[in-house]
């Protein structure tokens, strides 16, 4: 195979990134794989693109409120994971813009330099939140604009230099490609997701979640518990339409 590493992050060296739309994300979608490169000494940082204020059916609680508590629950959730880094973009829950997303994250990739980009699938069949949606398609986005000197050139006076990760892995996917074995963290998983107590009623409802999904990605990798992604090397972002087949 060209890319033999495609199917292992842990081949490839170096930092990673890791977006999400809402607080939680990361944990629900790719905790189990954060745990487990955090732990092989990479250094992992979050990307939060909301502050989640829409993020409740109680009436009684305001968006500010929420906001304030949800990033605690994610400051706490991701400590137990081993993430370096939070980096707080505060777009607006429910009205994330694709183009103003992408060049902060062109940004933060220059001055980051990960060599692994973690995110939510964009083209899952039937996603119906915008968030999820626009924070995918800014990630891959700025992947391939990101190496680019004359896109976001302020970076450049600023000293930062053209940066292209290798690989993207992309969670919530209904096309998974590779998998990670996650069952030696799952209880990790589980309690680093139940931190984020304003989404869920409880650890066993977390843990039940966290199983099914993490089951149904099993039994398509031959384990007990997974992760799954859509792995695809930055390089074969554009003109490629034959990654749908990888």
């Amino acid at each position: 195979m060209l890319y033999p590493e495609v199917f292992d992050p842990f081949r490839v060296p170096g930092a990673v990134l890791c977006v999400q739309p809402h607080p939680d994300d990361c944990e629900f979608g790719a905790g189990g794989t954060i745990a487990l490169l955090a732990g092989d000494g990479r250094d992992v940082y979050y990307v939060t693109v909301t502050d989640g204020r829409m993020g409740t059916f109680n009436p009684k609680v305001y968006p500010e409120e929420l906001a304030r508590m949800r990033r605690k629950e994610q400051e706490e959730a991701a400590r137990l994971l081993g993430v370096r880094d939070i980096i707080w973009f505060d777009f607006m829950d429910t009205d994330v813009p694709v183009k103003d997303l992408r060049g902060r994250l062109i940004t933060e990739i220059r001055r980051l330099k990960p060599s692994i980009v973690i995110a939510p699938d964009p083209y899952t069949r039937y996603e119906a939140h915008s968030d999820h949606i626009n924070t995918g398609r800014a990630v891959l986005e700025a992947l391939i604009l990101s190496g680019l000197p004359h896109v976001n050139d302020v970076d450049i006076r600023n000293g930062l230099e053209p940066y292209s990760p290798r690989l993207v892995m992309l969670y919530y996917t209904s096309s998974p490609n590779g998998y990670v074995d996650v069952g030696g963290v799952l209880n990790l998983k589980v309690d680093a997701l139940a931190r984020h107590g304003s989404q869920f009623p409880g650890r066993d409802f977390v843990e039940f979640l966290v199983k099914v999904n993490a089951i149904l990605y099993g039994k398509l990798a031959g384990v007990t518990y997974a992760e799954g992604f859509k792995v695809i090397p930055v390089d074969l972002l554009h003109v490629a339409p034959f990654i749908e087949r990888i």
